[in-house]
């Protein structure tokens, strides 16, 4: 191994198991990998034969759309003159990715193997913190570091991401005691999403069932259904026999009567129907650069004086849409980011899927569930206003990215046809 690849791989799997639970370790194993990455390209190392220029070359829709934010920005403050330097932070820190892509190339695929540990740790200590932080259910907690909400998102990510490596065990995959260890871990990780109460990551859920029937293709198309009639009646014995859903279902179908009748718009959902009309109105007020990161507050506190949106509405931080929030705060500049965030990577991913090797195809799977997960939960709330979202974004595609990309170096070798596991 490459004495530049033990410590990187040493930093994705601690960064897996501990970054949700400790604070600022997720910032400060991110740093790292991206100065690992730096010292590998003063090195002027090649890992996978490939200098840093080359992996740009090939790569350089995917690390465009990593800096698409940072760009947004700087055109937004060209145009209005306004610098403030403080609103390229969070950005700038996705534009790390190219550093960390590269940093991670430099580990064997043997050694990135063990990185799914470090998952399992992860959704094991998460599992533990949000039982304690929620009294087993009882209570819901807004926010430690990190709101309860994105918390439980990355945990369930986790667990799709552990039970999705199973593909990578050569020797019987999903048939070995690896694979049931997995499997208790995404039943934790679905623990955490049921006492999150959060519906908007509950909705994720169907999307990372759908990825899991497409990618796996050595199960036969009885048993996927069988799988698929299972998982529905799963979730409607859930919906008649867990208080916790029975109760949120019921609060929603209550916001949305009270918010159509007018009796009562501050509600969950009455506040995000609020700001999402309040955001598009900002978009098509300002459609190219938006009103600027700084002055999204006081661009809400107008709407709230026109009476666009309620006074408490405009008191609340970002749009519920990752979207509408880019849209309003970066115009059609940040609308065009945040899409190439989302859909660059998805389209790596999406083409590997129906791979015939096995472990190709799960590492696109997991790609494949991070780029929609982020998606699908940003729909109704903002992930990349908080920190710990970039480098789990970051850090997870260019490892399946760096997986693939190593595993096909490997099948083209003489002889490893044999390798492919369809």
């Amino acid at each position: 191994m490459s004495y530049f690849g033990l410590p990187v791989i040493f930093l994705v799997t601690f960064f897996y198991a501990f970054a949700l639970v400790l604070d600022r370790s997720a910032g400060t194993v991110y740093l790292a990998l991206a100065l690992l990455g730096l010292a590998g390209l003063v090195q002027r190392s090649k890992p996978e034969g490939k200098t840093f220029y080359a992996l740009i070359k090939e790569y350089w829709p995917l690390m465009l759309a990593m800096t698409g934010p940072l760009i947004a920005v700087a055109a937004n403050q060209l145009v209005t003159g306004h610098f403030v330097y403080k609103s390229f932070d969070a950005q700038f820190r996705l534009a790390l990715f190219a550093l960390v892509f590269w940093a991670i190339l430099f580990v064997p695929i043997k050694h990135m193997k063990q990185a799914r540990w470090g998952m399992i740790l992860g959704v094991l200590l998460s599992t533990v913190k949000m039982y304690l932080l929620t009294d087993g259910g009882a209570t819901r907690y807004g926010s430690d570091f990190i709101p309860i909400i994105i918390f439980a998102e990355l945990v369930l990510l986790l667990g799709i991401f552990s039970i999705f490596s199973s593909g990578w065990d050569q020797q019987k995959p999903y048939c070995n005691w690896r694979t049931g260890v997995k499997t208790l871990t995404l039943c934790a990780a679905m623990y955490v999403a049921y006492l999150s109460q959060a519906r908007g990551v509950w909705v994720t859920i169907p999307v990372f069932a759908i990825i899991a029937c497409i990618f796996i293709r050595n199960i036969s198309t009885s048993h996927k259904i069988g799988v698929a009639v299972l998982f529905a009646l799963a979730l409607a014995g859930a919906s008649q026999f867990a208080h916790i859903l029975k109760e949120r279902v019921g609060v929603a179908e209550t916001d949305i009567k009270q918010y159509v009748s007018g009796s009562a718009v501050d509600t969950s959902l009455g506040v995000r129907f609020q700001l999402w009309h309040g955001s598009w109105i900002l978009f098509k007020e300002h459609p190219l650069i938006g009103v600027g990161i700084e002055a999204y507050p006081d661009a809400l506190k107008g709407l709230a004086e026109r009476k666009i949106i309620s006074p408490f509405s405009a008191t609340l931080p970002h749009s519920h849409n990752e979207i509408l929030f880019m849209m309003a705060r970066l115009g059609t500049f940040g609308l065009l980011a945040i899409l190439a965030v989302y859909f660059v990577p998805l389209f790596y991913f999406v083409r590997e899927i129906r791979h015939p090797d096995m472990e190709i195809r799960c590492a696109a799977a997991m790609g494949v569930a991070l780029s929609l997960g982020f998606f699908t939960l940003g729909l109704v709330d903002v992930l990349f206003l908080w920190w710990e979202s970039y480098p789990y974004y970051a850090i997870s595609t260019a490892f399946f990215l760096c997986y693939i990309i190593k595993r096909k170096n490997v099948l083209a070798q003489p002889g490893a046809a044999s390798l492919a596991l369809g």
